[in-house]
């Protein structure tokens, strides 16, 4: 079937460290399917400090949020500087940094109100995957991925919303979603 995604989903271990990294852009790298699509995790231990970051806001810790924001960025900065060519490594630190300012900013909020609802819970936890899902589409296009290395942010694709029972996904929404952000013709490799 021409038209089939094949998919591939790695978690938080899969994608610790740099070593980390190469080991899925080799997986990737060796399925030859016209269509993929690669779901990655934040890097092991990011989602728990980012949740971590919004409870120490909460209770004001202000140097702890600092030190935990400085780490998750020389983390990611080592990664993209182990595996990223020079401008594309530029480029992905431009990005995570202002997703750390706007964090910053999230987190000053909480702190003022000492309190977090659980969709600022949510955004701020999100930001692991969107680093690990950036850096590894850059990482892979610059490896010279033939088919065709696109990023793409799962915000734009699946809907969410809560109800009396936690979070359901919105299926036809989520697929009229993706069909627009795919679209019928897509192929090579899709980072999500």
């Amino acid at each position: 079937m021409a038209d089939r995604w094949w998919v591939h989903k790695f978690g938080g271990s899969s994608v610790a460290d740099a070593a980390c990294f190469r080991r899925v852009a080799a997986i990737i790298e060796a399925d030859q399917h016209p269509r993929l699509a690669v779901v990655l995790s934040a890097c092991r231990g990011v989602t728990d400090a980012l949740i971590g970051l919004v409870a120490a806001a909460e209770r004001r810790e202000a140097a702890a949020c600092k030190d935990a924001l400085e780490g998750l960025r020389a983390r990611h900065a080592a990664i993209a500087g182990e595996l990223l060519p020079a401008a594309a490594r530029d480029g992905y630190l431009e990005q995570l940094d202002a997703d750390l300012a706007d964090i910053q900013g999230i987190l000053h909020t909480v702190s003022l109100l000492r309190s977090a609802g659980q969709s600022v819970h949510d955004l701020v936890a999100g930001h692991g995957e969107i680093w690990s899902t950036r850096l590894f589409a850059a990482f892979l296009a610059a490896r010279g991925q033939a088919r065709g290395v696109r990023w793409v942010d799962a915000r734009e694709v699946v809907t969410v919303e809560w109800g009396p029972l936690g979070p359901a996904v919105q299926w036809e929404r989520s697929r009229e979603n993706a069909a627009r952000v795919f679209g019928p013709d897509a192929t090579g490799v899709h980072v999500v």
